[in-house]
C-alpha cells in the first residue's frame, strides 16, 4: 500500500517533495520506507502494520552524529547513544541512526555508493541493529532450502559460507536468505525468515559455481563481492521455513586431508558459536549476555548445531554437499 508521506530529503541532502511510502516484507516483518527497495517484496495488504520505518536523514540527524567517537582500527563506526539508540557509519556508503526501541531507522547515503550497494548494506546493518534493539538475536548466516529442508550456514566473513551456498545451489538448493538470519521459535521448532533474494560471492567462486547468474551480478563496494540472484525465487516467501540444522564453518583449524566431518556442538562451545555468529557483535547492553544465554538455550532445545570441518578446496565441495545432505536427511 502507498500513502502520502511528509516532505523529506533525497540522499544527497536536498529537499524534495512529499514521496510515497512503500511497505515491504523482509525477514518476516513489515518495513516501511520513504524510498523504493528493489531486493525485497512489496506488501499489498491495506492493513499491513509496519514494525520498522526507514526515512532519510535531516540536518538534525547530521548534527547529532557530528563528533561521535570512532575507532580508527574498525571498518565501521558503531556508537551506542546516551538514549540507547545506535549510530553507524560506513564510509562511502551510508550513515544511520537507529532508535532505542528499534522502530525507526534514519539514514543518509554517503559518497558515490550506487543504489544496490547502499540498499544491500543498509538492510544488513541497520535492520540487524534494529532487531537487536528490539530484543532479538539475528545471526550472521546463509540459509538454503535443500530438497525441501532448510538449513543455515554460520560463520564470520571469509569462512566460505557463500561459496558452499553456491555449491549447494548448483546442486538444486534454493536461497532463503544471505548474510542475516532472523530466527523465531514456535511449537518447539525454529524458523528462518526470507531475506532479500541475492547472494554475495567473490568473482572466482561465482564463475566456477554459478556462471549463468553472474551476467546480471552487481559489484558490492563494501565486500568486494558480486551480488547475484541465484535461480528463481520461492513462490511463498512470506512464509517462514522450519529449520533442520545449523552448520558452523568458523573453525580456523582446517584439515589438510580430504576429510569432511560434521560434529554436533553442545554446552559452552554451542554458546560460543552462537554468540560469535551474532549480526551486531558491537552492541554491549548490560542485559544482552543474559538474553544470548536464553537464545542459545532455545536453539539447543529446538535445533542441532554442527561444526562442519573441511579443507576449503573446490574439489571437495561435492563431498561437503553430500555430508550436509546426509545430516539433514537423518533429521
Amino acid at each position: 500500500m502507498k500513502v502520502l508521506a511528509r516532505s523529506s530529503e533525497d540522499r544527497s541532502g536536498r529537499d524534495v517533495p512529499a514521496a510515497c511510502v512503500h511497505r515491504y516484507l523482509v525477514y518476516g516483518i513489515v518495513v516501511e520506507s520513504e524510498f523504493r527497495l528493489n531486493s525485497v517484496d512489496e506488501v499489498t495488504e491495506a492493513n499491513a502494520q509496519a514494525s520498522i520505518r526507514i526515512s532519510f536523514g535531516s540536518d538534525t540527524f547530521r548534527q547529532r552524529a557530528r563528533g561521535l567517537p570512532a575507532d580508527s582500527d574498525d571498518w565501521i563506526q558503531h556508537v551506542v547513544l546516551p538514549d540507547g539508540g545506535v549510530y553507524m557509519k560506513l564510509d562511502g556508503i551510508f550513515e544511520t541512526l537507529v532508535s532505542a526501541d528499534g522502530s525507526s531507522i534514519v539514514c543518509a547515503r554517503l559518497g558515490d555508493a550506487d543504489e544496490r550497494s547502499f540498499e544491500a548494506n543498509l538492510l544488513n546493518f541497520a535492520l540487524s541493529a534494529a532487531l537487536t534493539l528490539r530484543g532479538e538475536e539475528p545471526l550472521h548466516a546463509t540459509v538454503l532450502d535443500l530438497d525441501g529442508v532448510a538449513l543455515a550456514l554460520l560463520g564470520p566473513s571469509g569462512t566460505g559460507k557463500s561459496t558452499l551456498a553456491a555449491g549447494l545451489i548448483g546442486q538444486g538448493a534454493k536461497l532463503v536468505t544471505d548474510d542475516m538470519l532472523r530466527l523465531t521459535f514456535s511449537h518447539g521448532m525454529s524458523f528462518a525468515h526470507y531475506g532479500p533474494h541475492r547472494l554475495k560471492l567473490f568473482d572466482e567462486p561465482a564463475r566456477r559455481l554459478l556462471p549463468r547468474a553472474i551476467s546480471d551480478g552487481h559489484f558490492n563496494v563494501l565486500s568486494g563481492k558480486l551480488m547475484i540472484e541465484p535461480g528463481v525465487t520461492a513462490p511463498a516467501r512470506h512464509e517462514p521455513r522450519p529449520l533442520s540444522a545449523l552448520f558452523w564453518l568458523g573453525n580456523p583449524a582446517q584439515p589438510t586431508s580430504d576429510e569432511v566431518s560434521a560434529t554436533r556442538l553442545a554446552g559452552m562451545e554451542l554458546l560460543r558459536v552462537l554468540t560469535a555468529s551474532a549480526m551486531d557483535i558491537r552492541y554491549y547492553a548490560p542485559d544482552r549476555l543474559a538474553r544470548q544465554l536464553r537464545f542459545a538455550e532455545r536453539v539447543a532445545r529446538t535445533l542441532p548445531v554442527y561444526a562442519l570441518c573441511y579443507a576449503r578446496r573446490y574439489g571437495l565441495l561435492d563431498r561437503v554437499v553430500e555430508q550436509v545432505r546426509q545430516v539433514v536427511v537423518r533429521r
